[in-house]
């Protein structure tokens, strides 16, 4: 895919979520697009361009800004570009994660060690720390999921706005204590049941090339650079998760993959099963990089939860069914257990599509 093409996919994507990001997306020139292909591949992405042009002083809400960086700061933008990490951190993408972390704490039945690499500012490193609430179809029949051996918890019913159908709200997983986040998403497919017992971390490492301490002043307005103006409810969830995060602070250690993975690891105490947490991480890691963190992670023998863009990992998307893409938009990620995919969900995480049950 070219980088006109990536944008303009990028653009038909975000168009509804923000024109100002998919007014910029769609703007590329040939001197755009020309400066773009002087940066490594994984620095090409849109959110991080549009985060590094923002911290540069162009304005999101001027459709010509991004241009107008390009022709005026050309050399700053090429050399920001070349080392930059920004991350938004989005809180969302823990929707699919969530129960992938629950399953795996419960069959391991003993605190976990989290690391999360490519962490930023450990937003996503708080998944006992989210109260989860699945939107799924309404069944006839009138059952709840069930957690094992559980009663089921009560669920809200409703009518899908959407699809003008009976959908139920099912809480998948409680926080373990406050300050916490609450996230909603829709849910499909082969929905696992709600959690029986709280996710339990007993230790969480943050590896970053860049990592973001929330206590440090300005942190919070570094790390929503990459978030398009409008999503002011996106921003809110992230302070919501920041304050959670603040609450249980990781060791932050400033390093990349695959090179500080074992770094990473060792750190975690040996009372923890050690689990490696990547979300949307390895599309910035280059393509024999990224396998190279593949191979590292099965030889020290650890889990592996991710939420990694479908298609740039092979042997996650060898366990995909057959005719699940990229190319589907609610498709977009995957989301794998030790390399085994078991959903798919749409860019953001707030709908997400089960093909296996992690409990099994």
């Amino acid at each position: 895919m070219t980088t006109r093409d990536r944008y303009s996919a990028y653009a038909d994507r975000i168009a509804g979520v923000s024109p100002t990001y998919a007014a910029w997306a769609r703007s590329l020139d040939d001197g755009l697009v020309a400066l773009l292909d002087e940066v490594p591949e994984q620095q090409r992405q849109p959110e991080l361009v549009f985060a590094v042009a923002r911290r540069l002083g162009a304005d999101p809400t001027d459709p010509d800004a991004l241009r107008a960086l390009g022709r005026e700061a050309r050399p700053a933008l090429v050399e920001h570009l070349r080392s930059a990490t920004v991350q938004a951190n989005d809180p969302r993408r823990l929707a699919p994660v969530v129960p992938l972390v629950a399953a795996l704490a419960a069959r391991i039945g003993r605190p976990l060690g989290l690391v999360d690499a490519g962490a930023a500012a450990g937003l996503c490193s708080i998944p006992d720390r989210v109260t989860l609430d699945y939107v799924v179809p309404g069944r006839p029949d009138g059952a709840e999921l069930r957690a094992p051996g559980r009663a089921p918890r009560p669920g809200v019913r409703g009518r899908d706005i959407r699809a003008g159908a009976r959908s139920d709200r099912v809480r998948m997983h409680t926080a373990v204590g406050t300050p916490a986040v609450d996230i909603v998403a829709e849910a499909t497919g082969t929905v696992p049941a709600p959690a029986d017992r709280p996710i339990v971390i007993g230790a969480r490492v943050a590896l970053d090339p860049n990592p973001i301490d929330l206590a440090a002043p300005g942190a919070f307005d570094r790390l929503v650079e990459a978030v398009p103006p409008e999503a002011t409810d996106r921003t809110a969830l992230m302070r919501e998760a920041a304050s959670a995060a603040l609450a249980v602070p990781p060791v932050r250690l400033r390093g990349s993959l695959p090179g500080d993975l074992d770094r990473a690891l060792d750190h975690l105490p040996v009372h923890c099963e050690p689990v490696v947490l990547t979300t949307g991480t390895l599309v910035y890691v280059p393509g024999a990089d990224r396998q190279r963190v593949v191979d590292r992670i099965e030889e020290r023998g650890v889990h592996w939860i991710a939420l990694e863009r479908t298609g740039i990992l092979s042997g996650v998307a060898a366990t995909l069914p057959a005719g699940v893409g990229p190319a589907d938009p609610d498709a977009f990620a995957t989301a794998s257990l030790d390399g085994v995919a078991m959903a798919v969900s749409d860019p953001f995480g707030t709908r997400v599509r089960w093909l296996r049950d992690p409990n099994l």
